[in-house]
């Protein structure tokens, strides 16, 4: 039987597709049904000791998105809170935090339009191009709009497993071209004022901007089987072409908009919250104007995507 297997035979209230697990050093407020929990009783100021950070660690896993308010942290202790979950990484693309190298922002001042913050508009894995995509985002809230600005997340592992035998059969052996290499020319082409706020300069080798990844992706510890193929740097399926792999991938993207996968964080300054990208989609929603919203986070690295086929094979 496997880790899941033995998980979901338990017994309890279902969340996030399965039971609630049982926590003692920190307090635990499931969002929604589906992914996404608030957990107060810390202060990320402050190291943690290894009971309660190994709680947080099995809220993270168990939610795929988990939100702290009121942690007013200097960027150095935003850094230290990042690296209990591995080491930070920097991205090509992303706009950097002041002299911050090593912190991304996600800004957007109060006359801009909402196009100057990339890929709000659809549900997406963040840097899905690189080798080792990110595993995680910390992100924390410094100015907000009054109403609106959430983020919302979906869970996908949840879409995976509501596919028909026969799709989950077919993307368990697909792979998916992502590429970076065109963002900034793309974005060159635009007129100024729909252009992307994207990064000016960076180390990464142009051949480190496309990867082949497989559209499954698995939990390298539980096993757990997630969708790993959106819309947000997909050129096309292996062997496939590009308008079969267009229309099979819009299909999977319509997948992620169904509301029984979301959860939704309303932003408060000196909210954190820290995301699976290896197993959540995520947007920004823009339904405000004329307001401020600047949000910043640190990348973790991940590791190299795990497809079925890397599955060891079951005894016959």
């Amino acid at each position: 039987m496997s880790t899941i297997d033995e998980l979901r035979a338990g017994t309890g209230t279902l969340v996030a597709g399965l039971p609630m697990p049982t926590f003692r050093r920190i307090q635990v407020e499931p969002i929604s049904g589906a992914c996404g929990c608030e957990i107060s009783g810390v202060d990320l100021r402050e190291p943690l000791d290894d009971a309660t950070l190994q709680e947080i660690m099995k809220a993270f896993e168990h939610f795929l998105v988990i939100v702290f308010r009121d942690q007013n942290l200097t960027p150095e202790q935003h850094k230290a809170f990042s690296r209990y979950f591995g080491p930070i990484t920097e991205l090509p693309q992303a706009p950097t935090y002041g002299e911050h190298s090593d912190m991304q922002e996600v800004r957007r001042e109060a006359h801009e339009p909402e196009n100057v913050v990339p890929s709000f508009e659809h549900f997406h894995t963040d840097s899905p191009f690189l080798e080792r995509p990110p595993l995680c985002i910390v992100m924390r809230a410094l100015d907000v709009p009054k109403y609106g600005g959430d983020t919302a997340f979906s869970n996908a592992y949840l879409i995976y497993e509501h596919l028909s035998d026969g799709m989950k059969e077919l993307l368990d052996g697909l792979q998916v071209v992502y590429s970076g290499k065109d963002i900034w020319s793309r974005n060159e082409k635009l007129p100024p004022e729909k252009r992307l706020r994207l990064r000016e300069s960076h180390s990464f080798r142009e051949e480190e901007l496309e990867n082949i990844h497989p559209a499954v992706r698995v939990h390298p510890v539980t096993g757990r089987k997630a969708l790993f193929a959106t819309t947000a740097y997909f050129k096309r399926f292996v062997g496939w072409s590009e308008a079969e792999s267009r229309a099979l991938v819009n299909y999977l993207q319509s997948l992620a908009q169904h509301l029984h996968y979301h959860c939704r964080v309303k932003w408060k300054k000196d909210t954190l919250i820290v995301w699976d990208n290896r197993f959540l989609l995520h947007r920004g929603i823009h339904d405000f104007k004329y307001e401020r919203r600047h949000l910043i986070r640190t990348t973790i690295m991940g590791e190299r995507p795990l497809g079925v086929k890397d599955l060891p094979l079951k005894n016959s």
